[in-house]
């Protein structure tokens, strides 16, 4: 009977047969264990972040959503299994600025492209960059940093959590946009680094706020400036690095989950809709809220724009420094 059908309405009723095969999926998802990769070591905010987006997944659904923590290679090991995952939903990437946007532009050899191999959900999260010197240093503002900067060009170093970090390009980013030259002294790590900044080993150093802000408020660092548009609400008295005389230097890392290419796009919607309703789980803004992290939703659309347009911003930067990893 079925081949007696006219050849458009068997088209027909298979088309009907998967829609209905994707209404049914998605009205169970997740029917299994769904993992989000978080391609750093377990430990600091942004594991802590991904634990508790998961936990607020997983609440919503009462299905089960699990961190697994694959480090290495700066973020591209863990980037590259979801890009190769099936993409059925069931594997996500806890991806941003580091594995979409720099890490693509910095190794020679990759897999995978930071837009084109995944399917953007949505944007999680975003966290500034804090300038900072030793509390014992002579210098107390961005404009000293400057004077000192171009009074010692060959002497005047910068530490980071390693060659082609987010901190590293971050100072590189200052530096051109400063005029100013800085030798770079990369460290096996950020507590590293600011043991050496303590130490007088280097003079000035970026990171983001979560691991600093302790020393800070105890006087062993000097915070000078933050990179975002506008002061952060923990750091009322430091300035921005806009008011702080650089007109238009503004940056952040950013965190935002993605699937693999070719994840439906029903299960992408499912996806965004999910997370957007986490990000406004009080709970989840009040520990966002702690770690110095401000909430973004988006759209996948707004997702992509995002990756594309950081994309090229941090490209001209590692271009222009030379700067390349194996």
């Amino acid at each position: 009977m079925w081949s007696q059908l006219p050849a458009r309405l068997r088209s027909a009723a298979i088309g009907l047969a998967l829609l209905a095969g994707v209404g049914s999926a998605l009205a169970e998802y997740p029917e299994r264990p769904v993992t989000i990769v978080v391609p750093y070591a377990a430990g600091g905010a942004t594991d802590a972040s991904a634990r508790l987006m998961a936990q607020a997944l997983q609440k919503q659904t009462g299905g089960s959503f699990v961190v697994e923590n694959v480090p290495g290679a700066g973020t591209t090991i863990g980037a590259a299994r979801v890009a190769r995952a099936t993409p059925d939903g069931y594997t996500l990437l806890w991806g941003g600025l580091s594995s979409n946007a720099m890490a693509p532009n910095l190794y020679t050899k990759l897999t995978f492209d930071g837009l084109d191999s995944f399917a953007p959900v949505s944007l999680v999260a975003s966290q500034p960059y804090v300038l900072f010197v030793s509390a014992s240093s002579p210098i107390k503002t961005v404009a000293d940093l400057l004077a000192k900067a171009k009074a010692q060009p060959d002497t005047f170093n910068f530490g980071s959590p390693g060659q082609g970090s987010s901190p590293h390009l971050m100072t590189e980013l200052f530096l051109d946009a400063a005029g100013i030259k800085a030798q770079h002294v990369p460290y096996k790590g950020a507590a590293p680094a600011m043991t050496g900044l303590l130490g007088g080993e280097v003079q000035m150093m970026f990171d983001t706020p979560t691991a600093p802000l302790p020393m800070f408020k105890a006087g062993r660092l000097r915070p000078l400036a933050v990179t975002s548009a506008r002061r952060l609400a923990e750091l009322p008295d430091v300035p921005t690095l806009q008011e702080s005389g650089l007109s238009g230097l503004e940056a952040s890392t950013w965190f935002a989950l993605f699937a693999p290419r070719g994840t439906p796009a029903a299960v992408v919607t499912r996806l965004n809709e999910m997370t957007r309703k986490a990000l406004s789980d009080t709970a989840v803004l009040e520990q966002f809220g702690k770690a110095q992290f401000t909430p973004e939703a988006s759209t996948p659309q707004a997702l992509a724009q995002r990756v594309s347009a950081e994309s090229s911003k941090w490209r001209r930067i590692i271009k222009d420094k030379s700067i390349s990893l194996d």
